[in-house]
């Protein structure tokens, strides 16, 4: 068994819907119960992988997606010696009419049945928060930075930031903060911080920073707590919506057709790992693709990238 570690990076706003809201929101992303912080489910991912990886293959092979889903699913046209479904059906597992069809083959090379490859679900590293100066800072704080560490299994821990204080790795060149008399601050939103250099984020920067990019870097904040769950909580992109009648031209008012749907903005950054049960399998994602609902309006694409700890 291995494990492989990815970050995840929202290019357009990304829904990942929770159901019908019952708040000032009627649809509203999924959140963690115990913190409340936006987060990509695993079947999420692994549905939107596996969607592009069938497109692939079918590409390749002269077929339509559903001629290559057939294959995995009815129990009488999946064939064990047909590598492509092998592959697929080892990575993302197949229905439970096939693994039951074909108890022989599932004894013999675990080919059919559950797949052999955990997609894990994906939680927020880095959430953008606009700022006074430099368009946007990218946030993070303690409990999301000690997360990501134990994530990865490295041995170190960041302290909490104090009411008031934002930590980062360091004021020289950074995008956000503004010197005021040699004392640097941060305004994000209508919130005032006090900047304070820390060697603790280091790690976190180096690890981050590959994938975002060095301008990005420079705009790495760390705050408290407190403060990140009011920035996730209550500052994620909400649209409103309308249907037009297709005859008038205007707003169907008597279907009530307004409604509003939330977003993560891009630039979010989410980590997620992949584990691999048979060390044999080869499966890389690739490094953009589609998650989440309204692909038609370009929401959704992300990309993804390996972190190598």
């Amino acid at each position: 068994m291995r494990k492989e570690h990815y970050l995840l990076k929202v290019l357009t706003p990304l829904h990942i819907g929770a159901g019908q809201g019952l708040g000032h929101v009627d649809l509203p992303i999924v959140r963690e119960a115990h913190t409340n912080f936006p987060y990509i489910p695993g079947t999420s991912l692994k549905g939107a992988l596996r969607n592009w990886e069938i497109n692939q293959v079918a590409r390749v092979r002269g077929e339509k997606p559903s001629q290559l889903e057939e294959k995995l699913t009815d129990k009488d046209k999946f064939d064990p010696e047909d590598r492509d479904i092998v592959r697929l059906a080892k990575i993302f597992g197949t229905a439970g009419e096939v693994a039951e069809h074909n108890k022989e083959a599932l004894e013999k090379g675990k080919e059919v049945g559950a797949g052999k490859v955990l997609f894990s679900d994906a939680f927020i590293v880095l959430f953008p928060v606009k700022s006074a100066k430099g368009i946007f800072s990218l946030t993070t704080c303690p409990y999301v930075i000690n997360r990501f560490f134990e994530l990865l299994g490295i041995d170190q821990r960041v302290e909490d930031v104090p009411e008031g204080k934002v930590k980062v790795l360091s004021t020289n060149g950074h995008k956000n903060l503004i010197n005021d008399k040699n004392k640097y601050k941060l305004l994000l939103e209508e919130f005032v911080f006090e900047a304070e250099e820390s060697e603790e984020l280091k790690k976190f920067v180096e690890l981050v920073g590959t994938f975002v990019g060095e301008e990005k870097k420079q705009r790495i904040v760390c705050v408290n707590d407190t403060d990140f769950t009011d920035f996730v909580s209550n500052y994620t992109e909400v649209r409103t919506h309308i249907k037009i009648n297709l005859d008038t031209g205007t707003v169907e008012k008597e279907k009530g057709a307004l409604w509003t749907e939330e977003y993560v903005p891009a630039e979010s950054v989410f980590a997620f790992s992949l584990v691999f049960l048979e060390e044999e399998i080869s499966f890389t994602p690739p490094p953009t693709f589609h998650l989440g609902g309204d692909i038609t309006t370009g929401k959704g694409f992300v990309k993804v990238q390996k972190l190598e700890v």
